[in-house]
Protein backbone atom coordinates (compact mmCIF):
# COMPACT_ATOMS: atom_id res chain seq x y z
CA UNK A 1 0.00 0.00 0.00
CA UNK A 2 2.81 2.12 1.00
CA UNK A 3 4.12 2.02 -2.72
CA UNK A 4 0.73 3.14 -4.09
CA UNK A 5 0.68 5.73 -1.90
CA UNK A 6 4.10 6.94 -2.95
CA UNK A 7 3.15 6.52 -7.12
CA UNK A 8 0.48 8.72 -6.33
CA UNK A 9 2.39 10.98 -4.44
CA UNK A 10 5.01 11.26 -7.35
CA UNK A 11 2.33 11.57 -9.88
CA UNK A 12 0.82 14.22 -8.11
CA UNK A 13 4.12 16.17 -7.97
CA UNK A 14 4.89 15.28 -12.18
CA UNK A 15 1.14 17.01 -12.61
CA UNK A 16 2.27 19.73 -10.20
CA UNK A 17 5.69 20.34 -11.60
CA UNK A 18 4.24 19.99 -15.57
CA UNK A 19 1.13 22.76 -15.06
CA UNK A 20 3.63 24.75 -12.93
CA UNK A 21 5.93 24.73 -15.99
CA UNK A 22 3.18 25.59 -18.01
CA UNK A 23 2.01 28.37 -15.98
CA UNK A 24 5.12 30.21 -15.91
CA UNK A 25 6.30 29.66 -19.65
CA UNK A 26 2.04 29.76 -21.69
CA UNK A 27 3.49 31.99 -23.69
CA UNK A 28 6.76 29.84 -24.66
CA UNK A 29 4.89 26.93 -24.79
CA UNK A 30 2.01 28.36 -27.09
CA UNK A 31 4.56 30.11 -29.59
CA UNK A 32 6.40 26.51 -29.88
CA UNK A 33 3.36 25.02 -30.87
CA UNK A 34 2.40 27.73 -33.53
CA UNK A 35 5.54 27.59 -34.55
CA UNK A 36 5.94 23.91 -35.51
CA UNK A 37 2.23 23.59 -36.78
CA UNK A 38 1.99 27.00 -38.51
CA UNK A 39 5.73 26.93 -40.09
CA UNK A 40 5.92 23.91 -42.25
CA UNK A 41 2.37 24.90 -43.27
CA UNK A 42 3.66 28.27 -44.49
CA UNK A 43 6.93 26.64 -45.90
CA UNK A 44 4.68 24.42 -48.28
CA UNK A 45 2.31 27.28 -48.75
CA UNK A 46 5.17 29.27 -50.21
CA UNK A 47 6.36 26.88 -52.46
CA UNK A 48 2.83 26.10 -53.83
CA UNK A 49 2.78 30.10 -54.73
CA UNK A 50 6.47 30.07 -56.15
CA UNK A 51 5.69 27.10 -58.38
CA UNK A 52 2.27 28.25 -59.50
CA UNK A 53 4.01 31.55 -60.03
CA UNK A 54 6.89 30.04 -62.41
CA UNK A 55 4.21 27.74 -64.32
CA UNK A 56 2.19 31.17 -65.13
CA UNK A 57 5.57 32.72 -66.36
CA UNK A 58 6.15 29.11 -68.21
CA UNK A 59 2.63 29.33 -69.86
CA UNK A 60 3.46 33.08 -70.97
CA UNK A 61 6.34 31.86 -72.52
CA UNK A 62 4.92 29.65 -74.63
CA UNK A 63 2.07 31.59 -75.46
CA UNK A 64 4.60 34.46 -76.63
CA UNK A 65 5.93 31.94 -78.71
CA UNK A 66 2.93 30.87 -80.72
CA UNK A 67 2.45 34.80 -81.06
CA UNK A 68 5.52 35.53 -82.52
CA UNK A 69 5.26 32.49 -85.26
CA UNK A 70 2.09 34.55 -86.06
CA UNK A 71 3.81 37.15 -86.41
CA UNK A 72 1.89 38.95 -83.81
CA UNK A 73 3.73 41.70 -81.82
CA UNK A 74 1.89 40.88 -78.80
CA UNK A 75 4.57 37.96 -77.88
CA UNK A 76 7.30 40.55 -77.90
CA UNK A 77 5.66 42.63 -75.02
CA UNK A 78 4.95 39.25 -73.20
CA UNK A 79 8.66 38.34 -73.42
CA UNK A 80 10.13 41.89 -72.15
CA UNK A 81 7.17 41.31 -69.36
CA UNK A 82 8.91 37.99 -68.46
CA UNK A 83 12.66 39.12 -69.12
CA UNK A 84 11.94 41.41 -66.60
CA UNK A 85 10.10 39.54 -63.82
CA UNK A 86 10.31 35.82 -63.97
CA UNK A 87 13.48 33.56 -62.65
CA UNK A 88 16.22 32.97 -64.32
CA UNK A 89 15.36 30.30 -66.57
CA UNK A 90 12.25 31.50 -68.04
CA UNK A 91 14.56 35.76 -68.05
CA UNK A 92 17.08 32.81 -70.21
CA UNK A 93 14.22 31.55 -72.59
CA UNK A 94 12.85 35.01 -72.98
CA UNK A 95 16.29 36.79 -73.80
CA UNK A 96 16.84 34.15 -76.31
CA UNK A 97 13.91 34.18 -78.01
CA UNK A 98 13.80 38.29 -78.37
CA UNK A 99 17.56 37.67 -79.65
CA UNK A 100 16.45 35.26 -81.78
CA UNK A 101 13.31 36.82 -83.24
CA UNK A 102 15.65 40.09 -83.97
CA UNK A 103 18.02 38.33 -85.63
CA UNK A 104 15.18 37.05 -88.64
CA UNK A 105 14.07 40.12 -88.47
CA UNK A 106 16.90 41.93 -89.52
CA UNK A 107 17.40 43.98 -86.77
CA UNK A 108 20.57 43.12 -85.47
CA UNK A 109 20.87 46.69 -83.36
CA UNK A 110 18.09 45.28 -80.89
CA UNK A 111 19.19 41.64 -80.67
CA UNK A 112 23.02 42.80 -79.77
CA UNK A 113 21.60 45.03 -77.22
CA UNK A 114 18.94 42.01 -75.49
CA UNK A 115 22.32 39.90 -75.65
CA UNK A 116 24.55 42.84 -73.98
CA UNK A 117 22.44 42.39 -71.42
CA UNK A 118 22.94 38.43 -70.40
CA UNK A 119 26.30 39.42 -68.41
CA UNK A 120 23.21 40.23 -65.51
CA UNK A 121 23.03 35.64 -65.14
CA UNK A 122 25.50 33.73 -62.93
CA UNK A 123 25.19 31.05 -66.21
CA UNK A 124 28.94 31.32 -67.32
CA UNK A 125 27.97 28.75 -70.36
CA UNK A 126 25.34 31.34 -71.34
CA UNK A 127 27.35 34.15 -71.33
CA UNK A 128 29.85 32.52 -73.21
CA UNK A 129 27.63 31.65 -75.81
CA UNK A 130 25.76 35.23 -75.82
CA UNK A 131 29.57 36.34 -76.68
CA UNK A 132 29.78 34.04 -79.81
CA UNK A 133 26.28 35.32 -80.85
CA UNK A 134 27.86 38.84 -80.94
CA UNK A 135 30.91 38.14 -82.61
CA UNK A 136 28.78 36.64 -85.09
CA UNK A 137 26.03 39.55 -85.79
CA UNK A 138 29.57 41.53 -86.27
CA UNK A 139 31.31 39.24 -88.06
CA UNK A 140 31.99 41.71 -91.27
CA UNK A 141 32.78 44.63 -88.57
CA UNK A 142 34.84 42.72 -86.06
CA UNK A 143 38.66 43.09 -85.80
CA UNK A 144 40.97 40.45 -85.30
CA UNK A 145 41.62 41.64 -81.35
CA UNK A 146 38.05 40.88 -80.50
CA UNK A 147 37.88 37.37 -81.95
CA UNK A 148 41.03 36.67 -80.57
CA UNK A 149 40.12 37.56 -76.98
CA UNK A 150 37.02 35.50 -77.65
CA UNK A 151 39.14 32.62 -78.14
CA UNK A 152 41.62 32.86 -75.66
CA UNK A 153 41.61 30.45 -73.23
CA UNK A 154 39.71 32.43 -69.98
CA UNK A 155 38.77 30.95 -66.80
CA UNK A 156 35.71 28.34 -67.58
CA UNK A 157 35.56 29.29 -70.57
CA UNK A 158 36.36 26.65 -72.83
CA UNK A 159 32.86 25.20 -73.30
CA UNK A 160 32.72 26.00 -77.02
CA UNK A 161 36.36 25.83 -77.81
CA UNK A 162 35.60 24.12 -81.67
CA UNK A 163 32.82 26.76 -82.41
CA UNK A 164 35.32 29.75 -81.62
CA UNK A 165 38.18 27.90 -83.16
CA UNK A 166 36.24 27.80 -86.16
CA UNK A 167 35.35 31.59 -85.81
CA UNK A 168 38.60 32.24 -85.89
CA UNK A 169 39.20 30.22 -89.07
CA UNK A 170 36.85 32.07 -90.98
CA UNK A 171 37.68 35.76 -89.94
CA UNK A 172 41.20 34.70 -90.93
CA UNK A 173 39.97 33.43 -94.66
CA UNK A 174 37.61 36.31 -95.07
CA UNK A 175 40.53 39.06 -94.22
CA UNK A 176 42.80 36.99 -96.37
CA UNK A 177 45.22 36.30 -93.78
CA UNK A 178 45.78 32.66 -95.20
CA UNK A 179 49.07 31.83 -93.97
CA UNK A 180 47.40 32.58 -90.43
CA UNK A 181 43.87 30.17 -91.16
CA UNK A 182 46.30 27.85 -92.51
CA UNK A 183 48.05 27.47 -88.79
CA UNK A 184 44.82 27.45 -87.09
CA UNK A 185 43.72 24.36 -88.97
CA UNK A 186 47.06 22.39 -88.34
CA UNK A 187 46.32 23.31 -84.70
CA UNK A 188 42.83 22.13 -85.22
CA UNK A 189 43.39 18.45 -86.17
Amino acid sequence: MSNELETQIEDDLFKDKVSNFFKKNKILVVALALILIVLPISIQVFFFYNEKKQEQFLSKYIEAEILLDNNDIKGIQILNTIKEKGNDTIKLLAMNKLAEYYINNNQKNKALEILDNTEVFDNSMFIELSEIKKVILNFDSINENEILNLTKNKKNKDNFKLLKTKLLYDYYIKSNQLEKAKQIQRNFK
